[in-house]
């Protein structure tokens, strides 16, 4: 799973436009995200379409609305432009882990996780990567862009969490302990 997570080395963008063309609003989608401030985390759960037909899983942005493409035949086609932080789609992991439940408190910064939450309009959905911590407050635990725990304990939309490998035992890249997040002109 841990290698998984790292990603392809290169992005397959024609494949990933070819792939999201096929996208309908309620298709179970399984999209791996690079980002520097989250590392690299899987969010596998249904496809929800935006008013601009963007195509969103887990709240983030998975890919542009539907335009018109020509094929290799030149025959016309739909596709979608994934997002910049969209490194693989579809992502599918084959392989076997064997993930442990464990209470949010336990984890701690670059642990390996899979944590379920339900947020709509997303509905549920599962999101697994490694965990990051605030600069200056390592309660405040996250995977990818969602709360696992609080000052106030786990997340309210958090439904569940088990850990895969702790930090150290794993080849995921480990993110930086996250900062405050400076905006340019403020």
């Amino acid at each position: 799973m841990d290698v998984f997570i790292k990603g392809p080395s290169k992005r397959d963008v024609a494949g990933m436009k070819a792939a999201f063309g096929e996208v309908q609003g309620g298709d179970v989608l399984s999209v791996l995200y690079k980002t520097e401030r989250f590392g690299n985390f899987l969010i596998t759960g249904a496809a929800h379409a935006t008013v601009l037909d963007d195509v969103m899983v887990g709240g983030l942005n998975a890919a542009a609305a539907k335009k018109k493409a020509k094929d290799a035949e030149g025959g016309e086609i739909m596709q979608r432009q994934p997002d910049k932080d969209v490194r693989a789609f579809p992502a599918v992991f084959e392989g076997d882990f064997a993930p442990e439940d464990i209470e949010v408190s336990e984890l701690s910064h670059g642990d390996l996780v899979v944590a379920s939450f339900s947020q709509e309009p997303y509905g549920d959905f599962v999101v697994t990567g490694v965990v990051t911590e605030a600069e200056k407050d390592r309660g405040y635990l996250m995977v990818g862009p969602w709360i696992l725990q609080t000052a106030d304990g786990p997340a309210s939309r958090l439904l569940s969490v088990q850990r895969v490998a702790a930090n150290g035992t794993h080849v995921a890249p480990v993110p930086t302990r996250r900062g405050l997040v400076e905006v340019d002109g403020l």
